[in-house]
């Protein structure tokens, strides 16, 4: 490593041991009289000035390599949840991806305020969104291999790299300047079966930059994470629970519904493409005798709504397979003693492969699919009296009796649904940097490109081909689990195997910026720093055929193609003044102006230190963020909801939505505030306390579809517009495009410190570091001035979805991760604590009042490690278990967003107690 990396890392490890910046100004002091040349200046994540402070007036943390490799991950998405001030709340995880449209996709989100306002840095700089998404990186595509440590500047920082990272940063530092070879390997295992990994590593650097004048360094990463299946997992087998805490939805054959057509006497009668409703609901001839035949076509019976239930849980993904491979290189050339080019970027690729059970077929889910209406067929599969299935004896007392009705379905001779993903970044810099009469500079061209695609393997058929195929054929038994050879032959061939969507997403951006000393003050030189980038930023989504028809089982909804571009630019400057000897003041300005909008936005943060033991620290902010092209241009389209029971018909189900774009979204504002104090009381002891508050307006969001029923069932004027019903008064379409919401509140406290606890020769090192955050608020207002504190909740007292979680996640009130570390000689052992407290989960299934929200308690789990370093010069091996007392997850109801069934996928890890061994040589 060069000089200024080798102690920008020092400093670090001196100030927090890896975590805050800034924990006492003794070791600096320290560290300065140990020095025979002068201490270098350093860049730091939060500001474009380089100075020779490692601790700033912005709190940011800190993860070193060493950290990475004592927690044994093997991404970067189990690196990031490690970190307290990040959430599954506006992120998205591998495990939502199962039976969602995340095409792989794995974000971060800070605060929880959502990973479009999370800005992610490679080197300071930005990559490509996802393709598919459109508003946020995918982390895992970043080479974790190539990472030598991670800066997250938990605070805003508008004037330095961009108005839209209202949340904060997270800024990826690459290795680079390396010499000779490391190679590394990495193998797990769990304890109930599935979810192994595998990976390995190379790094290889030539030429020492500062004495060679140049480096070349090059590494590459290929790993493996074996799927986990719900039948793998005893707290995930069943859909529902048997004492009616909960209840999935499933599907089931042999539901029997009305047939009923729409008759309109002007068209010459029956027009077969159209429902008066989606039919009344006649119940299942199984579900007769407490279920003793619903065996007969692989359900079970469920005593609590005392019908057959097909339980999909077994065969869901609880994570899914995935492969990933990356190269890194950089490449560094000192032209002369002042002036260097260099180049550096990475490739990587993922193959995300989903499996989930066999798709469903009911009346909900085919009225909306357009090519039912282009072939004038029912949108249903219709059960003839004629039938030899046909339930006569079911229907002898009804009004039904003798008439057609229509028959859900579950394609299991179609077989298990399976898809792959595949996801590529391109991530390129060619810049050169150095210094003129005395002043630093940085010029560069940055080109970053995700190209993502999808393609159905097994499980995903023509709905009409298949509707066509068993409406009145009465071959057809939707009480049998399986059809005869002959038939089920034909349910396979109606299966779409073949791609479903590419999307491309590129910017390139040229960026400049110089720094350096303004003008000499009685308490210090000033510094300033300026800069600007022009942007482009054109986004291609191209569903296929298949998806743009709609009629693909488990899609839900059509896609159709974008094409959209445009052209941004901003200029920065920032000034470092000391205003006394013990306090100096950072004022930053950025304007950012894009197509539709122009905004102006200044940081202003006080750095105080009275005493080499104490250090005070202030900011305030604004922000700004533009939609992104998605959220503006992405086509309306309809698609279904979760599950939920309609107030006014009383009956569960899942509901058409209109979804997409809005071209009128205003952009988002915000203002941020972060007081912090940092403290080394004794020698070994040292802590920091910051507290932050976070205020965003214009907020971009969908409302939850559920929450827009219940508001417009209430009588609430902004949402009764919003759903619509049929004759019959069933819900016929919610509208949840995209909106400015009222806005978000957020506040808390983030706690880092650390102790050394003892330094001896015969025992080794004791330490002790815990970093945890507390949030106080986290309030959403809605479009009718409702505030909707959701700390620790997923309900409202109504019993509606808070707005905020409605698409997953848990705003714990206390989160934190407790380490303690000993090392000795060539010896090392980790123990790490991971702890959430508890929170409020939706209301039992069984609940009268659907307001009584279920409390889910604490939850902790323990992680070990033990290292060893002197069995060969170079040679490092790890062992460990995650979970290592293999903790079973607190069963949750949630709000049926997830396909798993049992507990929360956006916090639990199901890989349960996980064994593993890592060896990493240099030479």
């Amino acid at each position: 490593m060069t000089t200024e990396k080798m102690l920008a890392r020092s400093l670090r490890l001196m100030f927090s041991g890896s975590v805050m910046l800034g924990l006492g100004g003794a070791a600096l002091a320290q560290a300065q009289t140990a020095a025979d040349t002068p201490m270098q200046r350093v860049e730091i994540t939060g500001s474009s000035i380089k100075r020779a402070q490692a601790e700033g007036a912005l709190p940011v943390q800190t993860v070193t390599r060493e950290d990475i490799q004592k927690m044994g991950v093997t991404s970067t998405e189990q690196l990031l949840s490690s970190i307290s001030a990040n959430t599954q709340v506006g992120a998205v995880n591998a495990a939502q991806g199962v039976g969602a449209s995340t095409y792989g996709l794995s974000s971060a989100s800070l605060r929880g305020i959502g990973g479009s306002k999370t800005l992610i840095l490679v080197n300071g700089r930005r990559l490509a969104n996802y393709a598919t998404d459109g508003t946020t990186v995918d982390i895992n595509a970043i080479p974790l291999a190539s990472v030598d440590h991670v800066e997250l500047l938990k605070d805003g920082a508008s004037g330095v790299y961009g108005s839209d990272a209202i949340a904060g940063v997270i800024n990826f530092i690459l290795r680079n300047n390396f010499n000779g070879v490391e190679v590394s390997g990495y193998g797990s295992g769990t304890k109930d079966g599935g979810g192994g990994n595998t990976k390995a590593s190379i790094i290889a650097g030539w030429g020492d930059f500062d004495t060679d004048r140049y480096n070349v360094t090059v590494s590459a990463d290929v790993g493996k994470d074996k799927q986990i299946l719900g039948s793998q997992r005893q707290y995930a087998t069943k859909s529902w629970n048997d004492n009616g805490l909960r209840e999935a939805s499933a599907t089931n054959s042999g539901n029997i519904n009305t047939f009923d057509p729409y008759t309109d006497p002007n068209a010459g009668g029956v027009i077969p493409h159209r429902l008066k409703s989606i039919g009344d609901p006649l119940g299942n001839p199984l579900s007769d005798n407490n279920g003793a035949n619903c065996a007969q076509n692989g359900s079970t019976y469920n005593a609590i709504t005392g019908s057959c239930r097909y339980n999909p849980a077994p065969l869901v993904a609880l994570m899914p397979e995935v492969k990933r491979a990356n190269v890194a290189a950089s490449l560094r050339f000192k032209l002369n003693n002042n002036v260097e080019a260099y180049m550096e970027g990475f490739h990587s690729q993922q193959n995300t492969i989903t499996l989930a059970q066999p798709s469903p077929y009911n009346t909900n889910f085919l009225k909306d699919d357009l090519a039912f209406q282009k072939a004038d067929v029912y949108p249903a599969i219709i059960l003839s009296p004629s039938s030899p299935y046909y339930p006569t004896s079911f229907l002898a007392d009804t009004d039904q009796a003798g008439k057609p009705v229509t028959v859900s379905y579950r394609a299991f001779d179609g077989g298990n649904r399976r898809h792959e993903d595949l996801a590529k970044l391109s991530h390129l810099v060619i810049g050169m940097r150095g210094e003129f009469k005395g002043y630093d500079y940085d010029v560069a061209y940055v080109h970053n490109v995700s190209d993502v695609s999808e393609t159905t393997q097994d499980g995903y058929q023509s709905q009409l081909a298949l509707a066509k195929l068993l409406s009145n054929n009465n071959a057809f038994n939707p009480y049998a689990a399986t059809q005869t050879p002959a038939l089920a032959a034909q349910i396979r061939a109606t299966n779409y195997n073949g791609p479903m969507i590419n999307s491309q997403l590129s910017n390139d951006a040229l960026q400049a910026r110089v720094s350096g000393d303004l003008y000499q003050l009685p308490a210090g030189m000033a510094k300033f720093a300026v800069g600007g980038s022009i942007s482009n930023e054109n986004l291609n989504l191209n569903p296929s055929a298949a998806f743009q028809s709609g009629d693909i089982a488990g899609y839900g909804a059509q896609a159709l193609p974008l094409s959209a571009s445009r052209h941004s630019s901003a200029l920065f400057a920032e000034l470092n003044v000391p205003i006394l000897k013990q306090l100096e003041g950072d004022l930053a300005v950025r304007t950012d102006k894009f197509p539709t909008a122009t905004s102006t936005n200044p940081k202003l943060s006080l750095r105080y230190q009275p005493l080499s033991q104490l250090l005070v620290r202030a900011s305030y902010g604004r922000g700004f963020r533009e939609a992104a092209l998605p959220e503006l241009f992405n086509p309306q389209t309809f698609g279904t909801s979760a599950t939920f029971t309609d107030p006014g018909t009383k009956t569960s189900g899942q509901y058409t939505v209109l979804a997409g774009g809005n071209t009128q979204l205003k952009p988002e504002k915000s203002e941020q505030t972060s007081v912090g104090l940092v403290i080394d009381p004794v020698p070994g002891l040292s802590f920091a306390l910051d507290y932050w508050k976070i205020n965003v307006s214009n907020l971009i969001t969908t409302l939850d579809s559920q929450l827009i029923v219940k508001q417009a069932f209430a009588g609430n004027p902004l949402y009764t517009g919003l759903v619509q019903r049929d004759g019959s008064g069933a819900i016929s379409q919610i509208t949840a495009t995209n909106l400015n919401a009222g806005g978000m509140k957020t506040e808390g406290l983030d706690l880092d410190a650390r102790w050394r606890i003892a330094k001896t020769d015969n025992y080794g090192t004791f330490n002790a570091h815990l970093n945890g955050t507390y949030t106080s608020k986290f309030d959403q207002t809605l479009p009718d001035g409702t505030v909707q504190p959701s700390v620790a909740h997923t309900i409202d007292d109504k019993g509606a979805p808070l707005n905020a979680v409605s698409a997953g996640g848990i705003i714990f009130r206390w989160k934190h991760q407790l380490t303690l570390d000993w090392k000795y000689k060539n010896w090392g052992a980790d123990l790490t604590q991971n702890f959430q407290s508890g929170y409020y989960d939706a209301a039992r299934a069984d609940s009268a009042t659907g307001t009584d929200a279920v409390h889910i308690g604490a939850f902790s789990t323990w992680d070990a490690q033990v290292s060893y370093s002197g069995l060969v010069k170079g040679l490092n091996l790890r062992g460990g278990v995650k979970n290592l007392f293999n903790r079973k997850p607190p069963e949750a109801i949630t709000l049926g967003n997830y396909f798993q069934a049992g507990y929360d996928p956006t916090y639990y890890d199901p890989h349960g107690a996980t064994a593993y061994v890592s060896a990493t040589y240099a030479f």
